[in-house]
């Protein structure tokens, strides 16, 4: 069960036994004092405590100190279930956006949103990287455009497609046989003055990280917060697949010099976001989904 935590010794705990009412919801809300066999709270933290700040967190009396923990703040109420899915209606792929820049504040907001995201064991690696700088977008987009033209040939031929089948994984395979099926109409597009890569979005976000075992579903989670909260701002966005699968598969040279990421750090999502030129008024037919029950 501990294989995989990381040992933080540094950490302290202390329980004000004056304040502490013997609740035990810190012992429920820690996982090493359930599920991993230590029996004090204290013990747990000098070993194998995480940072996540539960303990903290769930204390009605304050009693607890931690030195991990050097703050909180106040969770106001939530909202509710209609609001809650109005929001996910509206939070849909935009592919068009208004030259308008994002503002610092939206940008401070997005930062929070990331903060306020889970990832695996607490590791909190994902950094986050804007890029606004219109040369620097213009060089991933030339970038990408050539990444695309150059997958297009590698499908064209039986032998290096096979070669591709037999070296990716199925998902990857089938990204790729995708985003090199359009690349005809994507030149075109950009022929027309278009821009079929980036949609025209004044900003990209680039979410980067030390490799680890659940780096990229942590930047999947923070992503769908940053995409909500855009929604929230009357803002919009788009997911670039077709980005992180030429950094993370590929490791497209060209792409990787234009997006000059931190150094040991890789794409584990991208995404364009700016203001919408239109906004939904209706949410389209969804295909029903069913639950199975066991």
């Amino acid at each position: 069960m501990l294989a995989g935590i990381p040992i933080h010794t540094a950490m302290k705990l202390t329980i004000d036994q004056d304040k502490c009412i013997h609740c035990h919801l810190c012992e429920k809300a820690c996982f090493l004092t359930r599920f991993c066999g230590f029996d004090s709270l204290e013990g747990a933290a000098e070993q194998y405590c995480i940072g996540c700040g539960h303990c903290v967190a769930v204390c009605p009396r304050q009693a607890i100190t931690h030195s991990g923990v050097k703050s909180t703040e106040p969770i106001g109420p939530v909202p509710g279930e209609a609001e809650v899915l109005n929001l996910l209606m509206k939070t849909r792929s935009v592919r068009h956006f208004k030259p308008d820049p994002v503002s610092r504040e939206t940008w401070n907001v997005l930062r929070r949103a990331a903060e306020y995201s889970q990832s695996g064991l607490n590791a909190q690696s994902i950094r986050l990287t804007a890029v606004e700088d219109p040369d620097t977008l213009s060089g991933i987009r030339k970038a990408l455009l050539r990444m695309y033209d150059k997958l297009e040939r590698l499908a064209a031929f039986p032998v290096t497609r096979l070669a591709a089948r037999l070296s990716l994984s199925p998902q990857d395979y089938h990204a790729v046989i995708s985003e090199t099926a359009t690349q005809p109409l994507r030149r075109q597009a950009a022929e027309r003055g278009e821009d079929p890569v980036l949609y025209g979005a004044p900003a990209l976000l680039l979410l980067t990280g030390p490799a680890s075992q659940t780096a990229r579903e942590d930047a999947t989670v923070l992503s769908q917060n940053i995409m909500l909260a855009l929604t929230a701002l009357g803002l919009g966005s788009c997911y670039m697949g077709g980005l992180v699968l030429g950094c993370r598969v590929f490791k497209y040279k060209p792409l990787l010099r234009a997006l000059d990421l931190p150094k040991g750090h890789a794409v584990h999502q991208a995404l364009v976001l700016g203001t919408p030129t239109v906004q939904l008024k209706r949410m389209p037919e969804r295909k029903r989904r069913k639950i199975r029950f066991r």
